[in-house]
């Protein structure tokens, strides 16, 4: 054997890992919450659709909110529009994010005195409409048309020197207010105050009814002889206001009621909104004693009670603060229908 023959070294085996431990999967951060208007859920903007995603609730009761808002000062309109300017939405720019994109650039002071001066002249235009229409409702519809004709000739003669815009908002706010109250039949004629009536007798009642234009009326029947008078009709017409007319509760009521913008109360029923209309009675029409009404309130409450014991300056029948159940007056009104 040959001694210089190298040894065989035999190879080292490879170092073996050490096992690593599992690394954590980091999360990304989720992103923060962003309020937008919906594109998708939008009845007007997207900004209740926005607002109800954004706090997790039903967009509906945002809708609610603006519109109860009206009936309090308006600040829900307000505020309405300037989300509409000031919120981007979740999809392409519209008309109030370019809008309010514009604003933004012209400054903060600037912008807000360009909203203010908007709502100046929206205002200004809803009171010129407002008026416009209140005259033609109470009868002076000829010197509204007069007035609206004068400045259209105005506007036009002065059109040929150069023109005076700012005159079109008011002219145009006249102009549909005028058009508005008459599209609608709006009557506030028949006077202005508290109307308190108490006939002893069915021919004591006019046969065209009672009317009001603006105020409260009070028809109270329970001093008739309804043993004597066994159907007794009756019309009454209000503009605005309240209207109230009081039976027994032995007395059917049928017929027809309508309230064009507001709260109906009759004999026990409860409903609001705009263009109500009951028929009371109309399953049992020959009921006797009975009462025929014709009632008509174009804005304001129609209350129907048939009740014995109510007071005329009782106001508190349906909801609010001083709520009375109306469950006995439907009880009154189905055991008196049903007894003819």
């Amino acid at each position: 054997m040959n001694d210089d023959t190298p040894p065989i070294n035999n190879p080292e085996p490879p170092d073996q890992e050490e096992p690593t431990a599992p690394t954590e999967v980091q999360e990304p951060e989720a992103a923060p919450k962003r309020l937008t208007r919906s594109v998708s859920d939008r009845m007007i903007a997207g900004v209740a659709g926005g607002l109800g995603r954004y706090f997790g609730v039903d967009p509906v009761m945002f809708r609610i909110g603006f519109v109860v808002s009206l009936f309090f000062g308006g600040l829900g309109v307000v505020a309405y529009g300037l989300l509409w300017l000031f919120v981007p939405t979740d999809g392409e720019p519209d008309r109030g994010e370019r809008a309010g994109g514009r604003l933004r650039r012209l400054g903060i002071w600037r912008g807000l005195g360009l909203v203010l001066l908007a709502l100046i002249v929206l205002g200004a235009s809803l009171v010129l409409a407002s008026i416009a229409a209140f005259g033609v409702a109470v009868g002076w519809g000829i010197p509204v048309a007069a007035t609206i004709v004068v400045l259209g000739i105005v506007l036009v003669a002065l059109s040929f020197r150069g023109g005076v815009r700012w005159l079109i908002a008011p002219v145009v706010a006249l102009a549909v207010g005028a058009g508005v109250a008459a599209a609608t039949d709006l009557n506030f004629r028949g006077g202005i105050g508290n109307r308190d009536y108490q006939p002893r007798s069915a021919k004591a009642i006019p046969a065209d009814g009672y009317k009001l234009g603006i105020g409260r009326l009070v028809v109270d029947l329970r001093d008739l002889n309804w043993q004597k008078q066994k159907v007794v009709h009756l019309d009454t017409r209000l503009g605005a206001g309240q209207s109230n007319v009081f039976v027994p509760a032995n007395v059917c009521v049928v017929g027809s009621t309508h309230v064009g913008a507001g709260e109906s109360e009759v004999v026990g029923q409860l409903n609001q909104g705009f263009s109500v209309d009951e028929s009371p009675g109309s399953a049992t029409p020959t009921a006797t004693p009975r009462l025929v009404l014709d009632a008509e309130v174009q804005t304001g409450q129609l209350r129907v009670i048939n009740s014995n014991h109510a007071s005329v300056d009782n106001p508190g029948y349906g909801p609010g603060p001083f709520h009375q159940d109306t469950a006995p007056l439907r009880a009154a009104e189905a055991r008196a229908c049903k007894a003819g």
